[in-house]
């Protein structure tokens, strides 16, 4: 990369700012500080010598190139920090090998990196066939909202990637959906609290005891009593992954049960797939299920928020023939996120997968993953990096972090994939 030095100050800059999603203000649909990190990034790419559009702050728009267009799509929002980091989260820090960050991995890096690969190409005067569309998101973490209002004010290119997945290229990407399911008021503790949002496994869960209860319960099932609630503390992973995380809410339940609660089927259906649902399995992988959010209920229950992630071609209605089989009070929301899948052998596909190889010397093929990216906002849509095979990022853990060696490798497969699409005379 050119200008390295500088490149690790501007990231600096760019974690430093908390663009976690906030209450609306006045001209930041997403909270102050998400927009001013949508300011920051468009400001940087005017400095580049790009042309910019800001979509009332809801999103925003870089331009270069003539001829086809080609899309990019990622976000500078981030998830909550959450508990146990041991690096400050809003500090860029580089240590034993990693840069580590909130956003680090998802998705500020990858964003600030393909800014720089597109002006590299812009700087080296070698002729543009395409025109590159490069969308900055606000809202992927929390709603979607910013690409909603993106399609009231533009056409989005047919074919596009977003730098906010998986090497070497991911050609398809499994359904993302809300299950809800309600547990009734417990009769000797209030209501469970736990977790962040929807897509990260629950790394914290609490309940309050209404009397006393069997204290040698608490060892059993890994818990502590502190400030008069007993905790559950688990390990947060990205809610698509739920087997590399521990959930919090499972020891507690677990405790539930013990302590004579009614919670055996919450227990059997959501965490042991009574249902059956992870054994659909095809080409993109498996159906995944975690229960990641508790919150409390005004009737004094508990509503318990699902991830659940659906590989094409099973769809929805394939789900919903096991879990309608569930005795739970159970609903499921459907998120707009269906299954999708691009032609893994078209040009489009191979070309960025020809640049993973290209850099890397390895000889993949296109893979699908289980993350529900803004790739799917094009008609042929594809994720592309920057996490690698067998990497672990830590995407919505403490410390999240990325080898550095292996940050930059990125930046070369995103620099060599713009150059090869650039030099692609014919519409793809």
């Amino acid at each position: 990369m050119q200008n390295q030095d500088e490149f690790i100050k501007n990231l600096g800059e760019l974690v430093a700012i908390k663009s976690v999603e906030e209450n609306t203000e006045k001209d930041a649909p997403f909270g102050k500080n998400v927009k001013d990190a949508l300011s920051w990034f468009l400001k940087k790419a005017e400095k580049f010598g790009f042309e910019t559009i800001n979509y009332d702050n809801y999103a925003g728009e870089i331009f270069y190139g003539d001829g086809q267009e080609i899309g990019i799509i990622g976000h500078l929002d981030v998830v909550p920090v959450g508990d146990g980091w041991t690096q400050p989260p809003f500090t860029l820090t580089e240590k034993d090998g990693y840069l580590i960050g909130r956003g680090i991995g998802d998705d500020k890096g990858a964003m600030l990196m393909t800014l720089y690969a597109l002006k590299e190409l812009k700087d080296s005067g070698v002729p543009c066939n395409k025109k590159f569309r490069f969308f900055v998101g606000c809202n992927e973490e929390s709603g979607w909202k910013d690409v909603e209002y993106l399609k009231t004010k533009t056409a989005l290119p047919e074919y596009g990637f977003s730098p906010d997945g998986n090497f070497p290229v991911a050609y398809a990407e499994k359904g993302f959906y809300f299950v809800k399911v309600v547990v009734p008021p417990f009769k000797n503790f209030g209501a469970i609290t736990g977790g962040t949002v929807i897509n990260a496994v629950c790394a914290k869960a609490e309940i309050a005891p209404k009397g006393d209860f069997d204290k040698s319960l608490l060892d059993k099932h890994g818990l502590r009593f502190e400030n008069g609630l007993i905790v559950s503390y688990g390990v947060a992973a990205h809610g698509s992954q739920p087997q590399l995380g521990k959930n919090a809410l499972l020891p507690l339940l677990n405790f539930l049960k013990d302590s004579g609660e009614k919670v055996g089927d919450v227990i059997d259906y959501l965490f042991n797939d009574k249902w059956g649902v992870s054994k659909m399995q095809n080409e993109q992988g498996f159906i995944t299920f975690s229960p990641n959010l508790a919150d409390p209920l005004s009737g004094g229950g508990t509503l318990i928020s699902c991830d659940m992630r659906i590989p094409a071609p099973f769809t929805l209605k394939d789900a919903l023939k096991k879990i309608a089989q569930s005795p739970l009070d159970i609903s499921v929301i459907d998120h707009k996120h269906p299954p999708i899948m691009t032609d893994k052998n078209g040009k489009f596909v191979q070309t960025l997968l020809a640049a993973y190889n290209a850099v890397t010397g390895e000889n993949l093929t296109p893979v699908s993953m289980g993350g529900s990216t803004f790739a799917r906002v094009f008609k042929k849509g594809c994720a592309f990096g920057p996490e690698f095979p067998n990497a672990n990022y830590h995407l919505h853990e403490a410390d999240e972090r990325v080898e550095k060696d292996l940050f930059f490798k990125s930046y070369e497969v995103y620099k060599k994939a713009l150059f090869d699409l650039a030099a692609i005379k014919e519409d793809i």
